[in-house]
């Protein structure tokens, strides 16, 4: 039996509209807005950032690095002799992340933002790849500078390229496994040349008085968007974990989570007068996700500012 008339004019209405949408404080024409006037007030502070930030002698970050000593050839492992450990400080790591969110931005505005700046060209889900990215390069900044002691501080950077070592020597397993024969040799090197970027690490923290426990565990990025979120006034762990993963799972494309975190957009009726949506992100989702991501890079570059200062300007001694 076909639907009735009032029903076919009243589902016609909803065509193209959200029937189901992560926010209703601001319109969809407000949403793209904001996210313009983010972009460009981003682009006026931060987009021309370059180079490496300055962390001068006498401050907390210089102090963590001189912490990190540079393993002389003879103490290295065997196969790292030409190549040890590298980005192993918390100014080396931080410095990066904030290096890599700014690069992401200016894809991420150039990807959005027409040529005369004039206009937004949304690409809904396809945002989100970047903005996952974006919250996880903040987050990995904040999450290494926040903590007040410089203990933790290094071990949370020593603790992530710990993190990326064994990520690393999984890769050269599977790809071994995957390539099948004559893969072995290379793929053992790898291993072996991974290992010993590990033994070359736990010396490194020995060295500089970091147990090798606080090395070890997995600092994987829902762990570090939550930890980091305690650093960011106005979000806290919790909500900043929900924005990675939310992000995360729209980037993915998972039908089930965007279902229930995200939007849904009503596409019309099919030939059987069944009602059809479709999962996708609105401008407002997208306007709220990017604008956690600005509010944890402007942490991040706080908590540089802080670190990095002289003794005279932070009134250490």
């Amino acid at each position: 039996m076909s639907m009735s008339k009032d029903r076919s004019r009243q589902l016609a209405a909803l065509a193209g509209k959200y029937i189901q949408r992560q926010g209703t404080d601001v319109s969809e024409r407000e949403a793209q807005g904001l996210i313009s006037s983010l972009l460009d007030s981003w682009k006026r502070q931060m987009g021309d950032r370059d180079g490496v930030m300055s962390r001068p002698d006498g401050s907390q970050l210089r102090h963590d690095e001189l912490r990190v000593p540079k393993l002389p050839v003879s103490d290295r492992s065997v196969h790292t002799r030409q190549d040890p450990p590298k980005n192993v400080s918390s100014a080396h790591l931080a410095d990066h992340a904030i290096q890599n969110y700014h690069n992401l931005m200016r894809g991420f505005d150039e990807m959005v933002v027409s040529d005369d700046r004039e206009s937004l060209r949304i690409h809904l889900s396809a945002e989100f790849v970047m903005i996952r990215a974006l919250i996880e390069a903040a987050s990995l900044a904040v999450w290494i500078l926040g903590p007040e002691d410089s203990d933790t501080r290094v071990a949370r950077a020593m603790r992530f390229r710990h993190t990326e070592l064994n990520f690393s020597k999984k890769l050269a397993i599977r790809f071994a496994d995957l390539i099948g024969d004559g893969a072995e040799s290379e793929a053992n090197a790898q291993v072996e040349f991974v290992d010993g970027q590990i033994q070359d690490l736990r010396l490194i923290a020995d060295r500089a008085e970091i147990t090798w426990g606080k090395v070890r565990p997995s600092a994987n990025p829902g762990l570090i968007a939550e930890e980091a979120g305690s650093y960011v006034p106005g979000l806290g762990p919790a909500l900043t974990y929900w924005y990675w993963s939310t992000a995360s799972s729209i980037a993915h494309g998972e039908p089930e989570n965007i279902s229930q975190l995200s939007d849904v957009r009503f596409v019309g009726v099919d030939v059987r007068d069944e009602p059809v949506a479709h999962m996708e992100p609105s401008l407002v989702t997208i306007w709220n996700h990017l604008q956690v991501a600005h509010t944890i890079i402007e942490a991040a570059h706080m908590l540089w500012n802080k670190r990095a200062a002289s003794p005279s300007r932070s009134g250490e001694a």
